[in-house]
């Protein structure tokens, strides 16, 4: 076995009981048995998966899809119903802002009892402690009892705590949606940091950018299955793909589209066909111009479309919702065609970038996906490269006198 694996799970699957009968809750608890199989709820099904040292790893799906059940079977929270976990190594947990906690303690007790729950004795807490409380920067709250906290600053904490307790793997459920500004980005220099230390992290977060940008590989989970587990770009997609089915009802299933070419044949009720990108100069500026037509096969009352742009690791550049710019078509026939054009300004560092776009139908106050062309335009952009991020400030540094 690989020196370098961390955590190994092997066709984990569990199952809640949803009985609300005394007896066969007693059953349950003591003999683990199940009064009625119709009264089962998975919530897991089959999963494997392995995290190795230096691996980055980010778990995507939507509410409900098990991904806190996964983490707190693997952060040995949980026990599963089948399936068995190895571990190789000293693992941190955040499931949640208080997990782990008293709410009667201070915050000084609580990181010196999150530290021993790791498996740290006093001595090492005392050498930590310092360093912790400079980190989660709560002043006299660090004093006070957690019951006075804010979310926030339950956040901070817990985070300050995670990251000072030498783990092999830090799993963080998301912890870092919440709290300030300020704060988040403290956390995310953190990451970069111990990262490029070989620190590993099994994050989960419905931030695809954070994930996109911090993750060396993602996992997707859809109805309690693992549906995809590998380059984070792609999963990326895969997970916007299953949250936009959703926005609809059952029959969206086989409308997605991934187009690299024009394929007007599907039958859609409103389509977008001929596809070209070409460039325009504006008042001296180079802008980039998306233009397709717009085919609708059965009559609707109102339709919305949203353009968006991502660069090779799925992060989003920038996204333009139709609907709330009030760009909506109205009183649309079967047979119509209308040209459409979108445009921006190619202020971007050099890459590749991917277009997308969705066409929706409003009814009422209900958004319902018609047709979703992903990644559907490439178009790269060449340069120097002197700068790096994503879009392109015209930076420049000079020394003065």
């Amino acid at each position: 076995m690989s020196s370098n694996l961390l955590l190994r799970a092997t066709g984990l699957s569990k199952v809640y009981s949803g009985s609300t009968h005394p007896l066969a809750t007693l059953c349950h608890a003591l003999f683990g048995i199940a009064a009625d199989a119709a009264d089962e709820y998975p919530v897991l099904d089959n999963i494997t998966l392995d995290i190795r040292r230096g691996e980055t790893v980010g778990i995507m799906g939507r509410n409900g899809a098990g991904k806190t059940t996964l983490l707190g079977i693997l952060g040995d929270v949980i026990q599963p119903t089948k399936g068995t976990v190895e571990r190789f190594g000293r693992i941190a947990t955040l499931l949640g802002l208080t997990a782990g906690f008293n709410p009667n303690f201070t915050g000084r007790e609580n990181a010196y009892l999150f530290c021993s729950i790791q498996g740290l004795s006093r001595r090492q807490t005392d050498d930590r402690i310092a360093n912790i409380e400079t980190f989660a920067d709560l002043g006299r709250y660090f004093e006070l009892p957690l019951r006075t906290y804010s979310s926030g600053m339950q956040s901070r904490l817990a985070f300050a705590c995670a990251v000072h307790v030498s783990a092999d793997l830090i799993i963080i459920d998301e912890t870092l949606a919440v709290g300030d500004a300020n704060f988040r980005m403290k956390c995310y220099d953190r990451i970069r940091q111990m990262k490029q230390e070989g620190q590993s992290f099994l994050l989960v977060s419905h931030n695809q950018n954070l994930l996109a940008n911090f993750c060396t590989r993602g996992i997707v989970l859809e109805g309690g299955k693992k549906v995809f587990d590998g380059i984070t770009s792609e999963a990326v997609e895969v997970y916007k793909r299953i949250r936009t089915e959703a926005m609809g009802d059952t029959d969206l299933k086989g409308k997605v589209l991934k187009l690299v070419s024009d394929k007007s044949a599907l039958d859609h009720d409103v389509v977008l066909e001929g596809f070209c990108l070409t460039e325009r100069d504006v008042d001296g500026e180079s802008f980039g111009v998306v233009q397709a037509q717009l085919a609708v096969r059965r009559g609707m009352e109102h339709i919305s479309m949203n353009f968006g742009i991502s660069n090779h690791h799925g992060i989003v550049v920038c996204a333009w919702d139709g609907a709330r710019a009030g760009m909506i078509v109205r009183q649309l026939k079967a047979g119509d065609r209308h040209n459409v054009e979108m445009m921006f300004r190619k202020r971007l560092l050099p890459g590749r970038y991917f277009v997308s776009c969705i066409i929706h139908e409003l009814v009422g106050d209900v958004t319902k996906p018609q047709s979703i062309y992903q990644n559907f335009l490439s178009f790269e952009i060449s340069g120097s490269d002197v700068m790096s991020g994503i879009a392109d400030l015209e930076m420049s540094i000079a020394m003065l006198e």
